[in-house]
């Protein structure tokens, strides 16, 4: 279904014809993100394919939309509180913030780079990160193949919970089609970093309309990786 662009777009539309059969609106912005008013409150759905965020003040609403669409879909499995598993981050809701860390995913990457170094990197990239060497060695057939996958999953990373690795990825990834030595070189220094600052964690949050945090933090205390 995943890979699949025809099958999954049907399971796309089946579930969305559910969801809106249960009284949930479309966002005009994002067709994944799924609202409703209920019992005077908003309830939220955030899907990817068959993976569910659902949010609401009230408990017992939870219950009855998780209810129905077992009705649908069969028995589904649940998790719920303050932390949680969802697309290979680890989540946890403390106060009026919201932490993010995909550690194991980074670890996975970053042991799948057979050159890694204990270089002291203080940042992603250098400033010749968009330079060309148009003479460089060109990757061999395997290590176009790795190159390809980790920056794939390096992307994922980016847009979820490392958003201060974007100006590199960015640049990666139009190489990935005939990337060369020294691309290779730029993404062991991205790896370099990463496995620097792998504890590091997104912090989301707004303590009013007028004042948001958003950024990267040194894991806390209270914070389990």
């Amino acid at each position: 279904m995943y890979g699949c662009i025809e099958s999954a777009f049907l399971w796309y539309e089946t579930y969305i014809t559910v969801l809106k059969e249960m009284g949930f609106v479309l966002n005009a912005y994002d067709k994944c993100v799924a609202n409703a008013n209920i019992d005077g409150s908003q309830c939220t759905i955030v899907f990817y394919v068959v993976d569910n965020k659902i949010s609401h003040k009230n408990e017992k609403v939870l219950t009855k939309i998780i209810n129905k669409l077992e009705e649908h879909f069969g028995k589904l499995e649940v998790s719920r509180g303050r932390e949680h598993d969802f697309l290979g981050m680890r989540i946890k809701f403390v106060g009026n913030e919201v932490y993010i860390s995909m550690k194991d995913y980074l670890r996975e990457a970053i042991d799948m780079f057979p050159e890694l170094t204990n270089m002291k990197i203080t940042w992603p990239a250098k400033k010749d990160l968009n330079e060309i060497d148009n003479k460089a060695e060109k990757l061999t057939k395997n290590k176009r193949e790795l190159y390809h996958s980790i920056v794939t999953k390096l992307l994922w990373v980016m847009k979820r919970g490392r958003p201060d690795i974007e100006t590199a990825i960015a640049f990666l990834c139009t190489r990935v089609k005939k990337p060369d030595v020294d691309d290779w070189e730029k993404l062991k220094r991205l790896l370099c970093s990463l496995n620097k600052t792998i504890n590091d964690v997104r912090v989301i949050g707004a303590n009013s309309m007028d004042i948001c945090i958003h950024g990267l933090t040194q894991v806390l205390q209270y914070m389990t990786i």
